[in-house]
């Protein structure tokens, strides 16, 4: 297996597979364990490496042995082509997932039991005899495919006979069988793409389909695994299509059953690696540097001088962000580097024209690959306005309002916030336990595609460095407008002036801290993004009458107050929001009362956080607190008893009957953090 390997696809065979290049993390360990088959469901955006996870799983239940596998002549199963539907056909697989459930059990059984020879003597409709006894027709796809000819009357039919007489067989099976299909999404990819053409051409088109023929496809797998643990069924599914499973009464099972795909900037770090570690040493510029820092080896250099700043980064940061934190990307840019002579990689410039392309050929396949989710916005006239990549909140409402005022339809195009939906545009935003000012950018999947017209208050917006080159060809001044003090990126702290804020005042406040327990197991199971905006909706909603209320991360919450008992009950009605979110996540809250900063900002009179120590107390306290717990210091429960209120509070001891607990953070330097702390109630 060569490096820089773009595309799973290339993987024909198992000897085509090196483990070297897949990046091992605990869930993703888990999902390869032979001993385990708890998790049959890979999900991730375009880009993650589903595929490539996907055919390992498969090269070792090959290798070992323990099953039969299907399909026979490659590693997945995975249709090509399209299939145009007929208008009352397009009715009946637009409605719900349902018809395609029984589809793919159709399907699924009947190659299964083809491969076993257990298909004979079968009494069904002569429809689906006839696609039994066809024996070019062998994989889950290639029945797949041809039940997708059937009338929906024949389908039901079909259904109904695979329930009376396909499972009782599939019931039976005794020897271990395992199925991998991919591709499902893009065989429908016409049906969310091809919005502008014309249906003569494509037939009737529906979003739906899309998404309900991947969503099928994992409620089968799931049920098969229900119905004979022999038999299993591998598949990878877009993370946007699964999405939608987060509605159903089944969410939490099929998110057990599911691997989500996510990698820290420290695994893409090591998936560079890898794919360097692959290259000969004739192709290094320091080969002598290769085991002890391969990069250094590759490009010759460990850092990247920044022109217009002047700052030394670090020179897998400087590629990494010029990527949307995917392998695909990184691979992209390993590629164009590649095509470098070491000699050619030698110079600090020619890395970086090579990066620059890289990062322009990710940032135009991505704007296709988003196009469909952002309707008509009218992205590319859009984004040849934008005169440079750090915006001040004036500046982007003013785009905002001259490019709705420009549409012909009249109805407000949310630009801006699609953008940020699709991690293209980040904002600045204060990290108030560290005290500092920094850049966030959801990364791809990670919010909601459909634009809903709420953008982070910010006083800076910043674009993705993948745009530069873009919207540098449509607009040659924002190329001169770079920032001479910041480089723009995913998490850098902001070391400009972020705004004509007023100076920081110190008063004693009440403070609320909180986050969610166990988020980032949610966002392994793909269903963040509804606790995110589950906690985002219940802070706006309840949050509004407060001194200062932030969101960070998506999943922890701060806010200040002067009066307890209404913090009190900003904190009840944001657990019981988020608990009814999917998943039912569980807040852990701290309430403490103390000296904390704060800052208005000049432009619109909003307080912000700026830090004090009654913040840290509350953010050191707040990991303690059991998750659907309010606790309280003792500071806290003086001020909430000046006042009536129906609020109670219960003391808590610790072991020993200790009445206090040391809440200082571990591992630092930090001096002791002794409280007593007593459990909020109504």
């Amino acid at each position: 297996m060569r490096a820089w390997t773009v595309d799973a696809d290339d993987i024909r065979v198992a000897e085509d597979f090196d483990d070297a290049l897949l990046h091992h993390t605990p869930e993703i360990d888990s999902f390869l364990n032979l001993d385990r088959d708890d998790k049959f469901i890979v999900i991730g955006t375009k880009g993650f490496g589903k595929t490539l996870l996907l055919k390992a799983k498969r090269i070792l239940y090959q290798r070992d042995g323990r099953a039969a596998c299907l399909p026979t002549g490659n590693l997945l199963d995975k249709p090509i082509g399209d299939k145009v539907f007929s208008k009352e056909a397009l009715a009946f697989f637009a409605a719900s997932s349902l018809p395609w459930s029984k589809l793919w059990l159709t399907a699924i059984a009947a190659a299964t039991l083809k491969h076993l020879r257990r298909a004979d003597g079968l009494r069904v409709a002569a429809k689906l005899t006839g696609l039994m006894a066809d024996e070019r027709l062998h994989g889950v796809i290639d029945h797949f495919v041809r039940l997708l000819d059937f009338s929906p009357s024949e389908l039901q039919r079909a259904a109904a006979d695979t329930d009376g007489h396909l499972l009782p067989r599939l019931r039976a099976i005794n020897s271990p069988v395992a199925i991998f299909i991919d591709g499902v999404d893009e065989y429908f990819n016409k049906h969310i793409e091809s919005r502008a053409t014309l249906p003569s051409v494509t037939g009737p088109l529906s979003p739906s389909v899309w998404y309900f023929a991947q969503l099928g496809l994992v409620e089968v797998a799931y049920q098969l695994r229900r119905i004979n643990h022999h038999l299993k069924v591998f598949a990878a599914i877009r993370k946007e299509a699964y999405a939608r499973l987060q509605t159903t009464v089944m969410s939490q099972q099929y998110r057990g059953s599911a691997v989500d795909i996510v990698y820290p900037v420290e695994s893409l770090r090591e998936i560079f690696v890898n794919n360097i570690r692959l290259e000969k040493s004739d192709r290094m510029v320091r080969p002598e540097r290769l085991r002890a820092d391969p990069i250094e080896a590759f490009l010759g250099r460990t850092t990247i001088s920044h022109v217009y700043t002047g700052e030394e980064e670090d020179a897998f940061d400087y590629v990494c962000r010029h990527t949307l934190l995917r392998p695909r990307d990184l691979m992209t840019i390993g590629e164009r580097l590649t095509a470098l002579r070491p000699e050619e990689r030698r110079h600090e410039h020619r890395v970086k024209e090579a990066v620059n392309v890289g990062a322009t050929e990710i940032a135009r396949e991505y704007l296709t690959e988003i196009a469909p989710y952002v309707g008509n916005l009218e992205l590319e006239r859009f984004l040849g306005r934008i005169p440079g990549h750090i915006l001040t909140r004036e500046e982007a409402e003013d785009l905002f309002r001259s490019h709705n005022a420009e549409g012909a339809d009249g109805d407000e195009r949310h630009v801006f916030c699609a953008l940020y939906r699709v991690g293209l545009l980040g904002h600045l935003h204060h990290d108030w336990v560290r005290g500092d000012w920094v850049q966030r950018f959801l990364r791809p999947g990670e919010g909601t595609l459909e634009p809903d017209g709420v953008l982070p208050r910010a006083t800076r917006y910043l674009v993705h460095p993948v745009l530069s080159d873009v919207i540098g060809r449509l607009n040659p001044g924002y190329l001169e407008r770079i920032d001479r003090v910041d480089i723009v990126g995913y998490g850098r702290a902001w070391r400009g002036t972020a705004s004509a804020d007023r100076t920081v005042t110190t008063r004693a406040l009440c403070v609320l801290t909180g986050d969610v327990k166990g988020f980032g197991g949610l966002i392994r199971a793909g269903v963040d993004a509804g606790v995110r905006q589950a906690l985002e909706d219940a802070l706006r909603k309840w949050g509004r009458e407060t001194i200062a209320s932030e969101l960070d991360a998506g999943d922890s919450v701060s806010v200040v107050h002067d009066d307890p008992v209404l913090l009190a009950q900003v904190a009840r009605h944001l657990m019981d929001e988020v608990y009814r979110a999917p998943g039912q996540p569980r807040l852990r809250i701290a309430l403490h009362y103390g000296e904390v900063q704060t800052r208005q900002r000049a432009l619109d009179g909003t307080h912000l956080i700026a830090g004090g120590e009654a913040v840290l107390c509350a953010a050191r306290v707040e990991p303690h607190v059991e998750p659907g717990q309010i606790w309280v210091t003792e500071e806290f429960r003086a001020q909430l008893a000046e006042r009536p209120s129906l609020w109670r509070t219960i003391p808590l001891t610790w072991p020993g009957g200790a009445n206090e607990i040391n809440v200082k953070k571990e591992g630092g330097t930090e001096p002791d953090l002794w409280v007593r702390l007593h459990r909020l109630e109504f």
